[in-house]
């Protein structure tokens, strides 16, 4: 089975027909005709188990893996962790406010399994799921795309655009979800559920909150007040954050230029329509202001050998802007009881201000409008329970540079970081069957993705300068790509308290605006690459997961295959001290690895919990002579481990935990990341242990007091691949009061 992309065949392989056959069955959409009794369900197969293996009520409280949570991302439908063929977590508004306090959203995932967050600047956080980051991972709040064509491959700050109190529900799906979610769902794709009205009682009701953060070695203070009520089957919820961060002190003493503002906004308005219906209408805003990449500047202080950078500043403003609206229904009878209809826009701003040395100054942006549509609709059949939908993603690009000298502006340039008076579209059709049968639980499920982009004003990287008057220096873009991709997970329930899962995914990840018209200096220089192919993946997956009363775990070995991915390549030239890469569909390699984490109740009130990550991989690429070479996949993180005891008696008002955290050395160093040396120690950055502790009293019903304690040895650490180091012992005070 095949598609074309650019009249080329992509080989979409015999999962994706193997899936095809699997959904592509007959009874799906007509009406069910009379059949004798299926078998019987897992649950009916489960009861009938011995009594010995039927437990009481899992271990739920705390940030511990537990599979009692409800996660809607993996199937498109809400199913317990416990029952899903991926490796996931769950994470509660609770978790991330009180239980981590956490500094942003990356930093919530900071102690997941097979996740680093790297760490440009203070402000600019990326995570790594399972050794992929930037367009590699994807990001939905409440399934609105976060990312867009404008996104890098490597870490960038958009996920730090998130306000993490926000957060209902923060929703991680490792490996590739490509099949439900489209393109850019490779490493993993995490979902963001905003926090919301639950309650709707007869009447009208007002209620709200205060939260304060105060951490000592970030120097940063937060506050946020917000609004809760409803007034009979009408509810809202609103909020305003405030953050101010000052320089870190790191286990090293005082880093300067790393200090920033935000100031975010929030509302949620729900209607629940009958006895099955949602209508949810939605925005949200982040404005944050001078936002520092230190490594680049003077500024910088070196760590283990890093150099500093020679710039004077270099300062981001972001602004996000979301408004959704979405009609859901559940259970409503029909020919489709469940499924959902969404409308949304959203608009990114970024303005980048440099200024070096010679009296050099530049101004730097884009402006992305993204508009979105989608729609699924769910019904049971006598083949299982079919999802189906489709969603389609526009985005509008201008981008801009000013560049001045000694306060006198220069030439004008074709185009900004992108191409200018650009767009992209995004357009995806999929289907999903989930059958039970026994104790085996099949899914299988395809998707057919289009992908267009177009760009008027680009910077031909033949001609010298960005003269837009020179002959033949501005080019133009308009190419489109298509791809099927298909997905096989299994699930066995082996008892009541254990199931093993499998399965292989595809994925599949157009190329993007950044890819064809990038003009940007970051850690690299990347210019122009017009004739570029999708990236194709395949994920397998093969794991573990236990439930009991008492002990609540999961394990799994993954692995990737990449075919055809672009990769960035040094050239070995140096633009203004920086080195230049190209960009090539030369990536065949791999990634390979193993995750497992656990929490284990030995007595009660004590829990002890923990997780274990490690994963190598291997990516062929160019050398600076321009010769084809396997060399290691791009900042590969070191072992990683999370050990930590846990008190919080069940009917108490106190709860505290101790946390160590340990990373070997990162030396397993790319040719990219040799080069990186204002982020990357030559050699590679150094391992660390880290010791935490926290605590929460709750006062009252409605006050709880937050303390920690981190990093209690001072250590002078950095995440692997990062520009900043770590606060050093850092004392972390948190208010929460509700009404």
């Amino acid at each position: 089975m095949a598609s074309l992309v650019r009249g080329r065949t992509v080989r979409s392989g015999p999962l994706a027909l193997f899936a095809f056959l699997s959904v592509g069955t007959s009874c799906v959409w007509a009406a069910d005709p009379p059949a004798p009794p299926p078998p019987p369900s897992a649950a009916q197969v489960v009861e009938a188990l011995p009594e010995r293996l039927i437990e009481p009520p899992r271990i739920t409280q705390g940030p511990f893996v537990s599979g009692e949570e409800l996660i809607f991302t993996p199937l498109r439908s809400e199913a317990k962790t416990f029952d899903v063929p991926y490796g996931t977590t769950v994470e509660t508004s609770a978790d991330v406010r009180e239980r981590r306090n956490a500094r942003s959203l990356s930093d919530a995932m900071l102690r997941l399994p097979s996740t680093i967050v790297q760490k440009t600047g203070p402000g600019q956080s990326s995570p790594f799921l399972r050794g992929f980051t930037g367009y590699h991972n994807l990001l939905l709040i409440d399934g609105v795309r976060l990312n867009n064509s404008t996104f890098r491959s490597g870490p960038n700050q958009y996920w730090s655009t998130v306000d993490q109190y926000t957060i209902g529900e923060l929703e991680v799906a490792r490996g590739p979800h490509s099949v439900l979610w489209g393109s850019d769902a490779v490493g993993g794709t995490v979902n963001v559920m905003p926090r919301r009205r639950m309650c709707f009682e007869c009447g009208t009701h007002l209620n709200g909150g205060l939260f304060t953060r105060y951490a000592s070695a970030e120097d940063a203070l937060f506050m946020r007040a917000e609004l809760e009520g409803n007034s009979g089957r009408f509810g809202w919820l609103g909020g305003v954050s405030w953050k101010e961060y000052g320089n870190i002190e790191s286990g090293d003493g005082k880093l300067p230029n790393t200090s920033y503002d935000e100031i975010d906004a929030d509302l949620r308005l729900d209607w629940k329509v009958g006895a099955a219906g949602l209508l949810t209408l939605a925005y949200q805003h982040v404005d944050q202001n001078d936002v520092p990449r230190t490594h680049t500047t003077v500024f910088a202080v070196p760590f283990h050998g890093t150099v500093v950078g020679t710039e004077l500043r270099r300062d981001l403003d972001q602004e996000r802007d979301l408004a959704y609206l979405r009609y859901g229904w559940e259970e409503a009878g029909g020919p489709f009881p469940s499924g959902h209809v969404l409308v949304s826009w959203q608009r990114q701003d970024e303005l980048q201000v440099r200024e070096r040395t010679g009296g050099r100054r530049d101004l730097s942006g884009f402006t992305v409008d993204t508009f979105g549509a989608a729609v699924q609709l769910d019904r049971p059949t006598c083949w299982g329970t079919f999802t189906v939908g489709a969603d389609a993603w526009h985005d509008q690009v201008d981008s801009f540079q000013e560049n001045f000298l000694n306060g006198v502006p220069q030439t004008p340039t074709i185009q900004g970081p992108l191409g200018d008076d650009a767009s992209y579209d995004l357009v995806g059709v999929y289907v999903q069957d989930r059958l039970e049968r026994g104790c085996w639980e099949w899914t299988a499920g395809l998707r057919f993705t289009y992908a267009a982009a177009r760009a008027d004003r680009v910077d031909n990287p033949l001609v010298a300068g960005s003269n837009p008057a020179t002959a033949g220096n501005v080019i133009g873009v308009d190419e489109d790509w298509t791809a099927l991709v298909g997905s096989l997970r299994a699930l066995y329930h082996a008892s009541r308290t254990w199931n093993i899962y499998g399965g292989l995914s595809q994925a599949f990840r157009a190329p993007s605006l950044s890819d064809l018209t990038a003009f940007d200096s970051t850690s690299v220089v990347e210019t122009p690459s017009v004739n570029l192919d999708p990236d194709r993946y395949l994920g397998g997956e093969l794991g573990a997961k236990h439930e009991s009363r008492n002990l609540s775990m999961q394990g799994a070995v993954w692995a990737t295959l990449l075919e055809d991915t672009i990769v960035r390549s040094p050239t070995g030239v140096l633009i203004a001290a920086v080195p230049e890469v190209r960009k090539d569909n030369v990536g065949d390699g791999w990634l390979w690895g193993f995750e497992v984490e656990a929490a284990w109740r030995f007595a009660c009130p004590w829990v002890a919990f923990g997780n274990l990550s490690w994963m190598d991989g291997e990516v062929d690429q160019f050398t600076p002579a321009q010769v084809k070479t396997r060399d290691n996949f791009d900042r590969l993180p070191p072992l990683t481990s999370l050990l930590g005891l846990r008190f919080e008696p069940p009917q108490g008002r106190l709860w505290a935990q101790a946390e160590w955290v340990h990373a070997g050395k990162a030396d397993r160093l790319s040719q990219q990341n040799a080069t990186d040396t204002q982020r990357i120690p030559p050699g590679g950055t150094p391992g660390y242990d880290i010791f935490n502790l926290r605590a929460g009293y709750r006062l009252s019903r409605q006050t709880d007091l937050l303390f920690a304690l981190e990093n209690l040895t001072d250590e002078n650490y950095r995440i692997h691949g990062s520009g900043v180091n770590e606060p050093g012992l850092n004392v972390v005070l948190g208010l929460d009061l509700r009404f």
